[in-house]
């Protein structure tokens, strides 16, 4: 039988309440928010927002995430504002007293690094903190049920921690498309997201993009995403610069997966065969 829970919401900010919120197990003192870049001054005046955390960073093009943590909270957020482009919005965990402490931070982060690393997300981690805290007995059950305490609060905020691919589905032929010649690749529209089908062949980034006048952005960025996916075991190398996905990946605009099909900038609607003039028909 189902175990029924209660999450307390609350919404700073009435006018914007899906860019801003609050979310608390009544049972626990851990409280988590959620916020989008454009409310980070609105979090700063929180009386809380600035004790100990753990912290998520999620891009709303695709599955990107970082983990990270803090001991002044939304301060070290706002770093990431001009270190970090990828995200669009957060979920930050404090506790409403402060215990956390900087060995709960660090047990956290690395907790949650490892439960990632097997989900659909793509970390953005460079460190993926292969080596465990070292906890005696008493302190890591105390802090693994910090760990249960967030697990459900980012459920409730929609963010799976399944460690299951998503099943492949049955896709009508009109939703299926493919990546223009030479590129080996389809994707299939499901639930307005963008799935990059297994057995797709992805391409580390040209060289040339280094030299890009983003200093690089690129490059780092799908590089990054091309080296996790292998380590993920989430694809196979067939090549130094190419790999073939070994399960399918969500998207939620068709650029991004184009941009990893070709290693290089592309309009996602144009790339994949067929799929702008089926925009246009739905208009």
């Amino acid at each position: 039988m189902n175990q029924a829970r209660t999450v307390m919401c609350y919404f700073p900010d009435s006018h914007h309440p899906n860019n801003l919120r609050i979310v608390q197990d009544p049972t626990s003192q851990i409280r988590g928010i959620y916020f989008t870049k454009s409310q980070i001054k609105k979090v700063e005046e929180l009386p809380f927002a600035n004790h100990h955390a753990v912290y998520f960073l999620f891009s709303e093009d695709d599955a990107s995430l970082y983990v990270g943590k803090s001991i002044n909270g939304i301060g070290r957020l706002k770093d990431h504002l001009r270190e970090k482009d990828f995200w669009q919005f957060a979920i930050l965990f404090v506790t409403d007293n402060n215990s956390f402490d900087t060995l709960s931070i660090d047990y956290l982060e690395q907790h949650f690094i490892r439960v990632f690393s097997k989900t659909q997300y793509s970390l953005e981690n460079r460190d993926l903190r292969i080596g465990k805290p070292n906890v005696n007995m008493f302190t890591e059950a105390a802090l693994m049920s910090f760990a249960k305490h967030i697990a459900f609060l980012l459920e409730a905020l929609g963010i799976s921690l399944s460690d299951q691919p998503a099943e492949e589905e049955q896709v009508d032929e009109d939703d299926v498309f493919y990546a223009k010649k030479p590129y080996e690749a389809i994707i299939h529209l499901s639930d307005g997201k963008f799935i990059l089908q297994t057995g797709s062949i992805i391409r580390a980034p040209d060289e040339k993009t280094r030299d890009w006048s983003d200093n690089g952005a690129f490059y780092r960025r799908y590089r990054q995403k091309f080296d996790q996916l292998i380590e993920a075991e989430k694809a196979v190398l067939l090549t130094q610069s190419t790999a073939k996905l070994l399960e399918q990946i969500e998207f939620n605009k068709p650029s991004m997966p184009a941009e990893l099909c070709s290693g290089n900038s592309q309009n996602g609607w144009l790339f994949w065969e067929g799929l702008d003039d089926k925009r246009r028909a739905q208009k």
